[in-house]
């Protein structure tokens, strides 16, 4: 009886502590393959990583980003620091389609760095082909606040263009961002999120070690649900010893 005390208290304080970091891995990882089986995600600009251009065609959609400068330079970066080049202009932009103003004016900071692009981690514009309808449409992803801003303060702007022409805009916050897994996605594959960022988690973008995942929470909850088994199948089995000697009894 002792032994099936102890088993239990091991194995529920086991599973407690597990539940919730492999729920959120399990939940990312299948919302995550939801969208990668569905939407097919590029570069609107071939063979660059990054946004390193001004004016961009995709297909009849005439794409410009139009600068303003505001006077003002950007605080230097830890990539700026790396490579020794002086801070970028703080500039508003402007996103034109086919020469008609299609957003509000929001502030970015140039990049003035060999590698990287001159939007880079601020604006991308990526093709969008959702595999369900065979529909394809352009995404505009633009970050909306500084370098300097922690990753729960962030947010972003996405302005998507579909195929018949219609503009649609949708802010996305850190604080907020479950509600728009695709928007999670194309913020992500942009680069404009500068940390790692999930559906509802962080979890899966944490750095990887031998105690976490793979001990905690994957081993702990594995062994958890096994010494549950154990118990189960123990009184199982001297359930069904009871009611033989009951039978027999009578």
């Amino acid at each position: 009886m002792k032994k099936k005390i102890y088993l239990s208290v091991i194995s529920f304080f086991l599973l407690a502590i597990s539940f919730s970091p492999l729920f959120n891995y399990i939940r990312e990882y299948m919302i995550s393959d939801q969208i990668n089986q569905r939407y097919e995600i590029n570069h609107a600009e071939k063979g660059y990583n990054t946004l390193n251009v001004q004016e961009l065609t995709v297909d009849d959609k005439h794409i410009k980003i139009q600068e303003e400068n505001t006077g003002r330079k950007a605080e230097l970066t830890l990539w700026d620091e790396e490579e020794s080049v002086p801070p970028g202009d703080i500039v508003n932009v402007q996103f034109l389609l086919n020469g008609q103003k299609i957003s509000t004016p929001d502030e970015i900071w140039l990049s003035n760095r060999e590698r990287g692009s001159r939007y880079f981690s601020w604006i991308d514009i990526l093709t969008v082909t959702d595999r369900k309808t065979g529909e394809k449409e352009i995404n505009i992803v633009q970050r909306l606040t500084d370098d300097s801003q922690p990753m729960e303060k962030r947010k972003w702007k996405i302005i998507t263009i579909s195929h018949d022409g219609s503009i649609e805009e949708k802010m996305l916050s850190y604080a907020q961002r479950s509600d728009n897994h695709l928007g999670v996605k194309l913020i992500e594959f942009s680069g404009t999120s500068l940390m790692g960022m999930g559906y509802h988690s962080d979890i899966t973008k944490s750095y990887p070690s031998v105690f976490f995942p793979l001990i905690y929470p994957f081993l702990t909850g594995v062994v958890g649900i096994f010494l549950l088994i154990i118990i189960v199948v123990q009184l199982l089995i001297e359930l069904h010893n009871r009611r033989i000697i009951r039978r027999n009894g009578r």
